[in-house]
C-alpha cells in the first residue's frame, strides 16, 4: 500500500504564501529600529510599532489558528490586544514569525471553500466570514492596512521608506 500525499487548495496555499510575505515584509519595515523608536507612540492615538506587531501577531494567531483551524476559546470583543511593553522588541518580532509559521501550517491543507473551524458567536454585530477564503482574504487585508501604517511610521521615525527594487528600507542619503 502506498502513502497517499495531502491534498492541497492551490486558493488556500496562495493566500498563505501571501499571508507569510506580508510578515516578512511587516519584519522588513522595522528593521533597524531602535528598542526605543519602537515604543514611542507613532500616531495619535497611542500606538506605536511595537504594539502594531504586536497586535499583527495576535491578530493572525487569532484567524488562523482559533478560526480558521478550529481551537475554540474565550473571546471577548471589548478585549484589546494590548502586549507586555517589557518584552524586547526583537522577541516581539520573532513571535509573529515563528506563530504566523505555524497558524500558517495548522490551515495549509484546508479547502479555501470550507467554512471556518470556529467562530465568536455574537462578535462584531453579526459580520461573519463563511469560508476559509474569506478569512484569509481578510486577515491579508488586515496585514495590508498594517503594513501601510508601519510605512508611514518608518518614515516619520527615520524617514526610511519600502524600497521594492532591494526589498527593504531605504535610509535617506542611501541610493
Amino acid at each position: 500500500m502506498t502513502a497517499t500525499a495531502p491534498l492541497y487548495d492551490p486558493v488556500t496555499n496562495e493566500l498563505l504564501d501571501w499571508i507569510l510575505r506580508s510578515t516578512q515584509r511587516l519584519r522588513h519595515t522595522a528593521d533597524g529600529l531602535t528598542e526605543l523608536e519602537t515604543r514611542k507612540s507613532a500616531a495619535r492615538s497611542g500606538w506605536t510599532v511595537a504594539g502594531l506587531i504586536g497586535h499583527v501577531r495576535d491578530s493572525t494567531w487569532f484567524w488562523l489558528h482559533h478560526v480558521a483551524a478550529g481551537h475554540p476559546m474565550d473571546f471577548d470583543n471589548k478585549d484589546s490586544w494590548d502586549n507586555d511593553p517589557d518584552t524586547p522588541f526583537s522577541a516581539v518580532l520573532d513571535t509573529l514569525q515563528r506563530d504566523t509559521t505555524r497558524a500558517c501550517s495548522e490551515v495549509e491543507q484546508l479547502s479555501s471553500n470550507a467554512a471556518p473551524g470556529w467562530w465568536p458567536e455574537g462578535a462584531w454585530g453579526g459580520y461573519r466570514l463563511t469560508s476559509i477564503r474569506g478569512v484569509l482574504i481578510h486577515l491579508l487585508n488586515d496585514n495590508a492596512a498594517h503594513t501601510g501604517q508601519l510605512d508611514m511610521a518608518r518614515e516619520q521615525i527615520d524617514g526610511g521608506v519600502w524600497d521594492y527594487s532591494r526589498n527593504s528600507i531605504r535610509l535617506p542619503g542611501q541610493i
